[in-house]
Order: structure tokens, then C-alpha cells, then sequence
């Protein structure tokens, strides 16, 4: 790893570590997450996939937290088909989507459902990172399900089809 991207992925793994934990104590914290959804979508908007590519805090803090402790396995086959991540993402979407609804009035429950959904997915994130390759959860992401949905309906046809045909 460079030096640029080690220290990219140092601050990456202070910036979760900080969420997490602090959004314990401080509710706001919590549109921290939101507003990272919100720059992978712009991103998305831009360059389909740049975020996990470039910015995503989540898989740079797990790829150097959890690369001295990760066993390096494959994930089971079929465990990441597109089916399991789109009811993946889908179910995080009516989360998000219904919560935002419900809560828009309440700030501070709204930042700890965000915060809620930070360590719920840390938490899946390490448990696969551990038993598997350290950045194994972005084979599964949500995030990185619905950028791939996005970048998939801006792509011109021709370029779509023969994506698929490879």
C-alpha cells in the first residue's frame, strides 16, 4: 500500500471508529452516515462505482483494520449473487427511506437510526471481514448495490449490453 493510501485509509479508519462511537453519546453524529450515502449517490452520478473505488471510509478502515486478523478465504459461492444484494440493498432502501418519513421531525432519532445502521453494518462488516477477506463486505454492500443499479442505468445501451455478454 502507498503511503497516500495508507494514510487515506488511517484517517478512514479514525473517521468510522469516531462514528461509532461517538454517535453513542451524540445522536448527530449519525447524519455523518447520511451524508456519506449521500456523496457515494452524487459520485455515482458522476462516475458509477468511484465511491468504493476512491472514497468509501468503511472499506479502507476494514482493508487495514482487519488485514492482520482476516483468514484471506473467498466468500462462499453464491453468498454475494445479485439477488442476495439487491434484497439487501432493497430492504436498507424501505429502511432508510421509511425511517427518514417517520422520523423527519425528530433530528436526534433520526441521526441515531443513522448511526444504528453504521454499527449494524460495521458490525457485518468485521464478523465477514474476520472470516473471510478483510473487505469481503463490500462484495455484499448495500451502497455499493445501489451505485452498481444506478451506474447500470446510465451506462448507453450498446456499452450496457456488452457488459452483460463479458
Amino acid at each position: 500500500m502507498t503511503r497516500p493510501a495508507r494514510i487515506q485509509a488511517l484517517i478512514s479508519l479514525i473517521f468510522v471508529v469516531s462514528v461509532a462511537v461517538g454517535g453513542f453519546f451524540i445522536p448527530y453524529i449519525g447524519f455523518a452516515v447520511a451524508l456519506v450515502m449521500l456523496v457515494a449517490l452524487i459520485m455515482t452520478l458522476i462516475k458509477p462505482r468511484s465511491f468504493c473505488t476512491y472514497a468509501c471510509p468503511r472499506g479502507k478502515a476494514l482493508g487495514l483494520a482487519l488485514k492482520p486478523f482476516s483468514r484471506g478465504k473467498p466468500l462462499p459461492k453464491g453468498f454475494a449473487t445479485a439477488g442476495t444484494r439487491r434484497a439487501l440493498c432493497g430492504f436498507m432502501m424501505v429502511c432508510v427511506i421509511s425511517s427518514i418519513v417517520r422520523l423527519f421531525q425528530i433530528p436526534a432519532a433520526l441521526g441515531t437510526f443513522f448511526w444504528s445502521v453504521c454499527v449494524i453494518s460495521l458490525l457485518g462488516g468485521v464478523a465477514l471481514g474476520l472470516l473471510y477477506r478483510p473487505r469481503a463486505w463490500c462484495a455484499v454492500c448495500p451502497m455499493a448495490t445501489l451505485q452498481e443499479t444506478i451506474g447500470g442505468f446510465r451506462r448507453p445501451a450498446a456499452t450496457q449490453a456488452a457488459g452483460e455478454k463479458s
